[in-house]
């Protein structure tokens, strides 16, 4: 029988590091100027080697300082709410003017009498100064207008906002105070 062969792994050996074969070729002198022409038509020309653009000294200052980084930076706030500003709207009391039925706020009037005219109603209201005012329908006050004036009451159309500031609308009836005499 023939003798067991065994297989031993055999080990490369290690490659060596490739370097780069660099061959400058230096041109001779030629002899003649025919010659010149010649060997200058055989090689052209190889483009000078480009020098690294070292940043000056202060462009190197700058990089290395985070805080002008920081100063680059450029934040947009376009589209975005306040973060310090409470997005619940704070309820502002008063007309804010002092004179005129459009300075009437529906809160601070109060209805003192009715009189019938040929034009329609026309209603006595007093704000809280105690000023009187004469008002008829559709008549602009600061948060409304007159709806309609009854023989005893008024009613308005008043304009508010919620407290996350979305816009509302309800019907405010004021009775008269004083009774009749």
């Amino acid at each position: 029988m023939p003798p067991a062969v065994k297989a031993v792994p055999v080990k490369a050996a290690p490659a060596a590091p490739a370097k780069p074969a660099v061959a400058a070729i230096k041109p001779s002198a030629p002899a003649t100027p025919a010659a010149k022409d010649k060997t200058a038509a055989a090689k052209p020309a190889a483009p000078a080697p480009k020098a690294e653009s070292k940043p000056a000294a202060g462009e190197a200052a700058k990089a290395d300082k985070p805080e002008e980084k920081e100063k680059e930076r450029k934040y947009s706030m376009t589209g975005k709410r306040d973060p310090f500003i409470s997005p619940v709207v704070s309820r502002q009391s008063g007309s804010g003017c002092s004179t005129g039925k459009k300075c009437l706020d529906i809160e601070q009037i109060s209805l003192h009498g009715v009189v019938k005219s040929d034009n329609g109603m026309i209603a006595v209201v007093t704000n809280g100064l105690n000023k009187a005012y004469f008002l008829r329908e559709n008549d602009p006050v600061f948060n409304g207008y007159v709806l309609k004036i009854t023989v005893d009451s008024i009613v308005f159309k008043q304009n508010f906002q919620d407290r996350l500031g979305k816009p509302f609308t309800k019907d405010v009836v004021k009775r008269i105070t004083t009774p009749a005499v």
